[in-house]
């Protein structure tokens, strides 16, 4: 894949990004980078090295914690860290080149670094839809509570 990620950055074109879902499109418009500079949270972007500007797509990736009532496995304490995937999308232009995927995966290599130096127990990701929620599916995720669209995956079971 000839797409690259990293930070987001002031002069990236966040105006024309469209994945079809007006949420994701207006926080990556209007939020994702004041919650950068204020530490709430990290988006990172894919850009094609001829076009360092135009996202094909991105993620974000914010600290919270969560209630472990659900969760399968080890007992664990009423509450512990995870890693919240707050969004990711990919642009109309780059659907089905496997971009989701890589992305997702991106995401999760940086989650598992974290949790090399902080304790992260889990990935949560509140689904935008249920087909969003399938895709997470097909990587491990597992609904975290009676809402089939709040999904956590283990910090452990995540391949490395």
């Amino acid at each position: 894949m000839e797409k690259q990620i990293r930070s987001l950055e002031s002069k990236d074109d966040r105006s024309s990004f469209d994945c079809g879902v007006f949420s994701l499109n207006e926080w990556l418009q209007k939020t994702a980078k004041q919650h950068q500079e204020k530490n709430l949270s990290r988006t990172f972007v894919a850009i094609q090295p001829g076009d360092p500007h135009r996202i094909a797509g991105y993620y974000a990736l914010a600290a919270t914690s969560v209630e472990t009532a659900g969760m399968s496995g080890k007992k664990l304490p009423r509450n512990v860290s995870a890693v919240l995937l707050a969004r990711l999308a990919v642009d109309k232009n780059n659907k089905g080149q496997g971009l989701g995927e890589y992305l997702l995966m991106h995401a999760l290599d940086a989650i598992v670094s974290t949790a090399e130096t902080v304790g992260v127990q889990c990935v949560v990701v509140n689904a935008v839809d249920d087909d969003a929620a399938g895709f997470y599916k097909k990587y491990g995720f597992e609904p975290l509570t009676e809402e089939p669209l709040t999904l956590f995956l283990p910090v452990a079971s995540i391949p490395g």
